[in-house]
């Protein structure tokens, strides 16, 4: 009996439409190998194909059926089955079809693409979107303005020469000569940097940033355009309630050269140093005032912040851009995360658990420890913001009554930024009730968990060392104010700065000739009544004699005290101790007038260090702990000591100016009304006494300080630490 041959499947008869004749591919080499990049034009997005998936793109003509298309497929790359079977080759083909069509690549959606994809960007505006999206929303937000390619066109034509080697060389040459600049003068930085964040500066920060950010996104278009890409978006960014202009030079990933597309992606900080560069140049030539503040602003946003936050690597700005074009891996960032996810599901169901997006990522074996790394470092700096902007908020906004939109930013980025991505990925493991039963995959998610809850609560109760790092400043214990008690001008000054004084040593000497006069007549009328006594013991006249002692006692009296205001112009220290007041030598022949300080003078055996503490901090601080203290002034040398006292409550008033953030140190300040710096969060002082029997500290020094606050449960410092970002007033 002859055998019936089965009925041709659905998947031998299906034709795929063909692929859109208005694709642009082009072909581009990464790592030794061949990828093509597919624009598509209407919705000016991009895609990266490997070679094997752009070949299996290219079969799809409108007249080869599913099956044609496996068997051209398969005989291509005859080395797909050796690792898969037919069915899996099926599917393959199967699901790569899906995908174009997904992607809105196939011929058949040409003509009503267009309108769909305006009326999905229009329902995609109105739409509000998740708790994510809309924590997005608030503090980044894009909006589009209009298409700029034409006018970008016009204008990088006439500036063809910024693009040249010769532009770049004396570019180069100005960054150079700025940094020398700023050397030279850099002891005048100090004072326009701790007036840097100051009230009535933070206005001319926030204008400057939006100019020179718009600056540097036009030299983003510029260069875009000037190497040949398209430029189709300009818009303006809401980035922490900061407008800036964008433009959207996607269109460079089209380039065939690398050094092209690194070029685009650097020229917004390459823009922004020579901007530094030339405002530096004329910041050393005028003189201050509200102009040299306004330089020094472009200055350091344009050099400093764009090189932190925009050369960052770890953050998706440029310097991700340049690396990732450098090392020839591109979308790093997200085949890094795609790559640990896939290994914890790996670690959660067995090695034996495929992930489907996971075999379309072309992820090259020697890389794996680039996708590691990457994907750890940039977690970790991108919560480590997250931390220090909630942790920055709260005090900055709390002079303004606007404590609980702190509060309310702290809790909304914890959500959105750590739980709601890790429901995310909870979501994507796809658990079903099979699951859930015994002997399901949970089994051994379960012993995953349960070992690493189990690592984690040993972990908790494990002793830690806490360490309270803070600046210091060095104060006197009791200083000894030399003022002199009669006026006079500084006739002679016998001491210097360093110069080590006993009880009663001689300071300086003043004249007064009303006083010198005052003693010289004092003495001669003491000498006159001296004489009229003798006289009237030769002339035994009793009566006489006792008015003549009568005068001569306050004779005497007076010129006591005129001898005395006469020594009075001496200064003397009455403790002794060591002269603390610079450029003593200056006061020559000036005026003293009565109770002005005139120096001060002090014992140097024992100091008095005070460092200042927040309210998070001082919760850990007592009475006895020890304190290492390194010196700016003597870096290589370690100071020991122990905490004086508990700590008390800083009165504003009286914070030393070492500890402002605007001269580097701990505590953030603002300016009341009356033009006072005050501290921006509650601030306390402690005391700490230290052994300077060698002399090394001095009054007005500044530091770092080391507190060993005692060992705790780690369990507890990091809940402590999480009740404190959010916010939250509890304490154990």
């Amino acid at each position: 009996m002859a055998a019936v041959s089965p009925p041709p499947s659905q998947a031998e008869t299906i034709v795929v439409p063909p692929l859109r004749a208005d694709l642009i591919i082009i072909k581009q080499f990464y790592e030794g190998r061949t990828f093509y990049v597919v624009k598509d034009p209407i919705s000016l997005q991009y895609f990266r194909l490997t070679a094997e998936d752009y070949f299996l793109a290219t079969l799809f003509d409108g007249r080869r059926t599913m099956a044609q298309v496996r068997a051209a497929y398969v005989e291509r790359f005859p080395h797909l089955r050796l690792d898969y079977s037919d069915e899996e080759i099926d599917e393959r083909v199967s699901r790569f079809a899906n995908d174009l069509g997904l992607l809105q690549f196939l011929s058949v959606q040409g003509s009503r693409l267009k309108p769909r994809y305006d009326a999905m960007k229009k329902t995609k505006k109105q739409s509000k979107g998740g708790f994510y999206k809309l924590v997005n929303s608030v503090f980044f937000a894009r909006f589009s303005v209009f298409d700029p390619d034409k006018l970008f066109g016009r204008m990088a034509k006439p500036i063809w020469w910024i693009w040249t080697k010769q532009s770049l060389w004396i570019s180069i040459s100005m960054v150079i000569a700025a940094i020398f600049v700023v050397y030279q003068k850099y002891d005048a930085t100090g004072a326009l940097m701790s007036r840097f964040f100051s009230v009535n500066n933070i206005a001319l920060i926030w204008i400057t940033t939006i100019i020179i950010k718009s600056i540097h996104e036009l030299g983003h278009g510029l260069t875009c355009k000037h190497f040949g890409g398209e430029v189709h978006e300009v818009g303006v960014m809401l980035l922490v309630f900061t407008p800036y202009f964008f433009v959207n030079v996607s269109d460079s990933w089209v380039l065939p050269d690398r050094n092209k597309r690194i070029l685009i992606s650097a020229a917004g900080i390459y823009v922004e140093l020579v901007l530094a560069s030339l405002a530096t140049f004329l910041w050393a030539v005028v003189q201050p005032g509200p102009f040299q503040q306004i330089l020094w602003n472009i200055m350091v946003i344009a050099s400093i912040s764009t090189l932190i936050f925009n050369a960052n690597p770890l953050m998706r700005f440029d310097g991700y851009y340049i690396m990732t074009d450098w090392i020839e891996v591109p979308n790093l960032s997200t085949k890094s995360r795609s790559f640990i996810g896939y290994q914890v599901k790996r670690l959660i169901f067995g090695s034996d658990y495929e992930d489907a997006s996971m075999a379309r990522l072309p992820l090259p074996r020697r890389r794996f420890g680039l996708f590691y790394f990457y994907a750890v470092a940039s977690y970790l700096y991108g919560y480590f913001v997250i931390y220090k902007l909630a942790r920055y908020m709260g005090p900055h906004l709390a002079p303004f009554g606007l404590q609980k939109f702190a509060t309310w930013f702290s809790v909304s980025a914890l959500t959105a930024w750590v739980v709601m991505p890790f429901w995310s990925f909870m979501k994507s493991l796809q658990l079903t009730r099979e699951d859930w039963r015994p002997g399901g995959r949970l089994r051994r998610l379960g012993l995953v968990g349960g070992g690493a809850l189990a690592i984690f609560i040993v972990l908790c109760f494990l002793p830690h060392q806490l360490v309270v790092k803070r600046n210091v400043a060095v104060e006197l214990a009791s200083p000894e104010a030399i003022r002199p008690d009669i006026e006079g001008f500084i006739e002679q000054i016998y001491v210097k700065e360093g110069d080590k004084v006993p009880p009663g040593g001689a300071l300086a000497l003043l004249s007064n000739r009303d006083v010198e006069q005052d003693l010289v007549q004092a003495k001669a009328q003491l000498a006159v009544a001296q004489a009229n006594i003798q006289r009237s013991l030769a002339a035994d006249q009793p009566g006489e004699l006792r008015e003549a002692q009568a005068i001569a006692a306050r004779m005497q009296k007076r010129f006591a005290d005129a001898q005395q205001n006469v020594d009075h112009l001496t200064l003397r220290s009455a403790l002794g101790g060591t002269v603390l007041t610079h450029d003593l030598q200056l006061q020559l022949y000036r005026r003293l007038h009565l109770n002005e300080v005139f120096c001060e003078v002090a014992p140097l055996d024992s100091m008095r260090i005070v460092i200042p503490l927040n309210e998070k901090q001082v919760r850990w601080i007592h009475k006895g702990q020890s304190v290492d203290i390194k010196a700016y002034a003597y870096p290589g040398a370690t100071l020991h000591g122990t905490i004086a006292a508990d700590p008390v409550i800083l009165i504003g008033e009286d914070m030393p100016a070492a500890f402002s953030a605007r001269r580097h140190g701990d505590v953030p300040t603002a300016f009341d009304r009356l033009g006072k710096e005050v501290p921006l969060e509650r601030t306390f002082e402690a005391e700490i006494q230290v052994d300077n029997r060698d002399g090394l500290l001095r009054q007005g020094m500044t530091g770092r300080a080391k507190i060993e606050a005692g060992r705790y449960p780690w369990g507890r410092l990091v809940l402590q630490s999480f009740l404190d970002l959010v916010s939250l007033d509890y304490r154990f």
